[in-house]
């Protein structure tokens, strides 16, 4: 197994036309995320093709330690760590002999400078070597296994990482749920794995405490995406019963359910969802029961909304009344000028009687006609009437307008 170090190296990305190596040709990395970069690009681009990338590794003072060309995308079944196992067994450069004679002659040339120490017993030295090098056996050898340890321990968390990563790329969420349960990781972490890719079912069925994680997702959705989200978790039956109505009352404010919303609104789990249905009850004008909800989640935006339609409302409602009032009049009025032209063509038409009807029966027909007349004259007064007490109505519907304005 390899022991990967942690101390970052120089990589040089070029020969590629991948956006993400092109921003920052340079980068100093170690081993692991180096591997996590290159697995990162190989999900982005894993439905193109013909992508490639040169990788080269550099020393800290710029000495090339080793260059692949590495193309993308590769299957869902390699092992990256395979891909870029030369990058970390590939050692820097040795120095030349040149540079083997420099150094021995500083040696020599410092031994000679070093002062005389009192010289010690063969037998003493001995012994204290004897204790340093055991000293430093155990010591080593214990701070070795330790790094061998945990370099051991990353490697394969590392290499578990990859391995899920690979299987959700290639949307296989229950092998990866699968393999997460071998790797001992905790059902919570499982149950968001499916919430991250949209498989709530899934969540619910791992870890009925999920829920609140789940709606909370659930409410980022469209409207069409959370009513189809939400009857399919309904319809599976994974919810506990007294955990339903959370399901129902988001079902209800997007069927626009108003009578049950008002009788469930204390089944409002979250801020967000007592939002939505405060803007549902302002649209509706039930400003009483928005502002109800609002005692148990203030929101001092939506108390002003509520405010200011419930005023502009009130406002409406009574220029509403008195514009509705206002044609009655114009209705009545129009009413009683007919009647009062009906009576002037009578009064034309009994005239026209008086002067030209030569028959035999003209005292019946000038009877006739001004019992026409005092009737129309009895409309006439019944009509006067309404009309008065409608002026009335019209002149209290505009001060209430007036004094609203006021205010």
């Amino acid at each position: 197994m390899m022991n990967k170090s942690d101390k970052p190296f120089k990589y040089v990305f070029s020969e590629t036309s991948i956006e993400l190596f092109k921003e920052k040709p340079e980068k100093n990395l170690t081993f692991t995320e180096l591997v996590n970069l290159v697995q990162t690009v190989n999900y982005q681009i894993k439905y193109l093709n013909n992508k490639s990338v040169v990788i080269s590794k550099y020393t800290k003072d710029g000495k090339l330690i080793h260059t692949e060309k590495i193309d993308l995308p590769v299957s869902e079944h390699t092992d990256f760590e395979a891909l870029l196992v030369k990058f970390e067994q590939t050692k820097p450069p040795k120095p030349t002999k040149e540079n083997d004679v420099v150094s021995e002659d500083i040696n020599k040339k410092s031994k000679k400078d070093k002062p005389k120490f009192q010289q010690l017993s063969i037998q003493s030295v001995t012994m204290i070597g004897f204790t340093v090098l055991t000293v430093c056996v155990l010591g080593t050898g214990f701070t070795i296994n330790h790094s061998i340890n945990q370099a051991n321990k990353q490697q394969t968390k590392l290499s578990q990482e990859l391995l899920l990563s690979q299987l959700e790329t290639s949307e296989k969420y229950d092998k990866v749920a699968q393999k997460m349960k071998e790797f001992d990781y905790p059902t919570k972490s499982i149950a968001n794995m499916y919430i991250d890719n949209g498989k709530f079912v899934s969540a619910l069925k791992t870890d009925k405490k999920a829920l609140t994680s789940v709606l909370k997702e659930v409410d980022t959705e469209e409207s069409k995406e959370q009513k189809s989200a939400l009857e399919t978790i309904k319809k599976a039956d994974v919810v506990e019963k007294e955990q339903s109505p959370r399901l129902d009352l988001r079902l209800a404010l997007l069927n626009k359910d108003t009578d049950f919303l008002k009788k469930n609104k204390k089944n409002i789990d979250s801020q967000d969802l007592a939002d939505r249905i405060i803007h549902y009850f302002i649209s509706e004008k039930e400003y009483d029961t928005a502002k109800i909800v609002l005692k148990d989640f203030p929101n001092k935006d939506l108390e002003k909304q509520v405010k200011e339609a419930e005023t502009e409302n009130q406002k409406k409602q009574l220029e509403d009344k008195l514009n509705s009032v206002k044609k009655t009049v114009s209705d009545t009025q129009k009413q009683l000028d007919g009647k009062n032209k009906q009576i002037s063509d009578l009064h034309k038409q009994l005239d026209d009687l008086n002067k030209n009807d030569k028959s035999p029966d003209k005292g019946k027909h000038v009877d006739d006609k001004n019992k026409e007349i005092d009737n129309a004259n009895k409309d006439k007064n019944k009509i006067s009437d309404i009309l008065k007490d409608q002026q009335g109505k019209e002149k209290e519907a505009q001060k209430a307008v007036d004094d609203f304005n006021k205010n």
